[in-house]
């Protein structure tokens, strides 16, 4: 009589594994939007901004 249950337990959870798998699909993830030509004007002056100030600090320490 227990190998009659642990057969239904092995079976239950086969049919579980195997009922998950068919339904695992891929969710392909969501992508940024692109960005506006204003935001990378920004982000370039910015740069720049760093850059200069960056030089400038270097050449107050010499």
């Amino acid at each position: 009589m227990n190998s009659k249950k642990e057969l239904a337990a092995i079976s239950a959870v086969l049919a579980l594994v195997s009922s998950e798998s068919s339904q695992a699909q891929y969710i392909e993830p969501i992508r940024a939007l692109p960005t506006s030509p204003y935001a990378a004007y920004g982000r370039q002056l910015t740069m720049q901004y760093r850059d200069i100030t960056q030089r400038r600090i270097i050449k107050r320490t010499r």
